[in-house]
């Protein structure tokens, strides 16, 4: 007599409803025993089982499953034996409905999971008011950001800095990342959920990054450029992953772009874009590797470009292979991330959808090796510029701003101009064109501001008494700067030492302090003394904060590094320098708090009434 047939599917399912869940070993073993049964379709049921649970967790059950093994051990066999302790009966010939669908949770289960979710909410704002005062206590960004340097980017308004120690003061613990703490000058990242600012990361000079605990990261992003509206007509959104290859692409193209926190919520935020602006071209930005994944994900949900980098097989940055496009900015140029980037959104009337064959955003045909390395790139600038000159890092080239509608389509895009032949005595379109690809970014230095016999005669006579004569007298100049060193406050100038008897006469008139701390000083008298560091925007200067022994410390452990590349030896020993920097710094920070100690306990210890006569 043949036995009717029983869905296996449904069979687990009613298996399952009858265990509870609560166990975290049981639950372990049922992950387990259904990919062992059902592989990844299993999941579903799974999970639908565990959120019966009362302390479920939505976080742990992905990671659970993706840890399960099809051969770890456990079989459908295993859950139906376990059912049975609970009155399962496996042979039925079928399982009433309440028994398929007996997998909604109790009442008190969700009663304390209501409980649990308004902690959450309430976690998430309590961390969200923190963010929004950190950022209003952080200041801008100084100049040679070390992260930002090593990157060939600039501060944008939306990033502000901090030193570590103040951090550990404001957030009452040390962030970390994979147990290395945050040292040094950290990047402030703001990650905005609508209008309201839900965390912040935190990434400092050596490219760790942390994240404010218990922050909402689902769904946040970080914008540079200005906020798109919709009144107006938009240029396409760039949404990628980490704040380094967004502000890279839009640097190149001059786009609005947002950044998520992960790869795993890039999609959430696409949706959200997508959701806000439906007729705006998006443009996933991806990276080669695991994040391409979800990458593809997001692309295909919002209906966006994916854009993908390119390198040459042989590229190499920090000898790691290269995957986002601020890796290829700094091995090609970031004019070649914004040609690809335009390529990809105007060569097409709709979105490009994925293919087996294709890479989304690849050019049929496109060689890898076209792509210019760091090498070329270094040659070219330094065959350009005098040979007394160093390369700066800072020489990246201007963007131009894409066109707002997509070029004819009878004019196919190109990426390298033709060569011509140039009449005698003019410049080539390749010289033209390769001389503004590597134009440098920031405005030449300029001629003096003013004459030093401008300069009032009872300052230059305070100068002198302050620093010593003879000595000689400088004034800034237009897009000049950085001058670091000790200053001398008076009420329309600020005078600064920048070498052994030279110094440098600042006007006040309209000088900005990038910090409350340093305006406080101002106003309070409490500048002379300190050590500063003066830029100058035009004629606008604005003053930063300034560690000479700080400064020092890193021009030596940089010099060292060049030296051991030019020598060839071996990559670790740049680590270790790394190390060492370190751990110099913490030593002078130690230091310098212990003198300060011990110079209160000596001004605490002297009787107020002197000795006695």
């Amino acid at each position: 007599m043949s036995q009717p047939y029983v869905d296996e599917t449904a069979r687990v399912r009613a298996a399952l409803a009858v265990i509870p869940a609560d166990d975290y070993g049981t639950w372990v073993d049922m992950a387990f025993a259904l990919k062992s049964g059902l592989g990844d379709a299993g999941f579903e049921i799974w999970d639908e089982w565990s959120r019966t649970a009362a302390n479920y967790n939505e976080r742990a059950a992905r990671t659970t499953w993706r840890s399960a093994k099809q051969t770890g051990g456990k079989t459908l066999a295993s859950l139906f034996w376990l059912a049975r302790q609970h009155g399962f009966e496996l042979k039925r010939s079928a399982y009433p409905d309440r028994m398929a669908t007996a997998l909604a949770p109790r009442p008190d289960v969700l009663e304390q999971r209501s409980r649990e979710e308004a902690r959450q909410r309430a976690r998430h704002a309590a961390v969200a008011r923190e963010a929004q005062a950190i950022w209003e206590w952080a200041r801008p960004v100084g100049p040679e950001h070390p992260y930002l340097v090593r990157k060939h980017l600039e501060p944008v308004p939306t990033l502000r800095e901090l030193e570590a120690p103040e951090l550990h003061a404001l957030l009452g613990y040390v962030p970390a990342s994979e147990a290395w703490p945050l040292t040094g000058r950290v990047l402030v990242v703001p990650f905005w959920i609508g209008e309201a600012m839900s965390t912040l990361e935190l990434i400092d000079e050596y490219g760790r990054k942390s994240s404010l605990a218990g922050g909402l990261k689902k769904g946040g992003y970080w914008i540079a450029g200005a906020p798109p509206s919709k009144a107006e007509p938009a240029s396409p959104i760039l949404i990628g992953e980490g704040m380094a290859t967004v502000l890279s692409a839009h640097r190149a193209t001059g786009w609005v772009a947002l950044a998520s926190l992960s790869s795993a919520t890039l999609p959430q935020v696409a949706a959200i874009v997508r959701e806000r602006f439906p007729d705006v071209e998006l443009v996933v930005l991806g990276d080669l590797g695991p994040g391409e994944i979800k990458a593809r994900e997001a692309a295909q949900a919002s209906r966006a470009y994916l854009a993908l980098p390119v390198f040459a097989n042989d590229a190499r940055i920090d000898d790691k292979v290269p995957t986002d496009f601020n890796d290829m900015a700094v091995l090609s140029s970031f004019s070649r991330v914004g040609d690809r980037l335009r390529e990809i959104v105007y060569r097409h009337s709709e979105p490009v959808q994925p293919a087996a064959h294709l890479e989304i955003g690849e050019v049929p045909g496109e060689r890898r090796e076209e792509v210019m390395s760091n090498v070329k790139e270094k040659l070219v600038t330094e065959a350009q510029e005098p040979s007394r000159r160093r390369a700066s890092k800072r020489g990246e080239p201007k963007q131009v701003t894409p066109p707002e509608s997509p070029p004819p389509a009878a004019a196919p895009v190109t990426t390298e101009p033709a060569a011509t032949v140039a009449p005698a005595g003019e410049p080539s379109a390749a010289t033209a064109v390769t001389s503004r690809q590597f134009a440098p970014t920031r405005p030449p230095v300029g001629e003096p501001l003013f004459a030093v016999a401008d300069v009032p005669n009872e300052v230059r006579a305070l100068a002198e008494h302050r620093f010593g004569s003879p000595l000689r007298m400088a004034t800034p100049r237009e897009n000049g700067g950085p001058y670091r060193g000790e200053v001398f406050n008076t009420e329309h100038y600020l005078i600064q030492e920048v070498a052994t008897r030279s110094v440098v006469f600042h006007p006040k008139a309209q000088m900005e302090f990038v910090s409350e701390r340093l305006r406080w000083m101002d106003e309070n008298a409490r500048l002379n003394g300190s050590e500063l560091q003066v830029g100058y925007d035009g004629d606008h200067p604005k003053v930063y904060p300034w560690d000479r022994a700080r400064d020092l410390l890193e021009r030596t452990v940089g010099s060292l590094k060049k030296s051991a590349r030019e020598l060839n030896f071996s990559p670790n020993l740049e680590v270790m320098l790394d190390q060492l920097q370190t751990r110099s710094w913490a030593r002078i920070r130690e230091a310098r708090a212990a003198a300060l100690e011990q110079s209160k306990e000596r001004a605490g210890s002297q009787d107020p009434n002197g000795p006695d006569r």
